[in-house]
């Protein structure tokens, strides 16, 4: 995997909550996280690249989920914080892309609708062939 300039990484740093100082330890502290990013995911690492929960819990780059979570203390506070912020509903939460937990802003529900809303198989009969390429590209990137 080809490496990102440091400038890059910093800025993932602050937005992502990957430093200790600004790690995430309360449900309005994700849910600002969610609102300012627009969506995360939930209980995964760093692995995927992208901003989560459990990353912004431990406030750290190289967050790894541990293969015994019931006995991690951020895994388990992670956990916990997702279920809160569920029971809370300023912000949307569901399976989305690929099965992967997601937590949206609800300013970004019709963003994920338009790329996602629609099954593949019915895209050929509701969508014109513009927008096929379009949605295309939008997936890929």
């Amino acid at each position: 995997m080809r490496e990102l300039p440091e400038e890059i990484e910093l800025y993932r740093d602050r937005k992502w909550r990957r430093e200790d100082s600004s790690k995430v330890d309360s449900v309005e502290e994700v849910e600002a996280m969610v609102e300012e990013l627009g969506f995360c995911l939930g209980l995964t690492d760093a692995r995927k690249m992208m901003p989560s929960v459990y990353i912004a819990v431990c406030g750290r780059r190289d967050a790894h989920m541990p293969r015994n979570v019931q006995k991690d203390y951020e895994a388990s506070r992670a956990w916990v914080l997702k279920d809160e912020v569920i029971a809370g509903g300023r912000v949307y939460y569901a399976k989305l892309v690929k099965g992967k937990s997601w937590f949206l802003a609800r300013r970004m529900i019709p963003v994920f609708n338009a790329i996602w809303g629609c099954s593949r198989k019915a895209e050929a009969d509701s969508l014109t062939d513009n927008a096929r390429r379009v949605l295309k590209v939008l997936r890929k990137e």
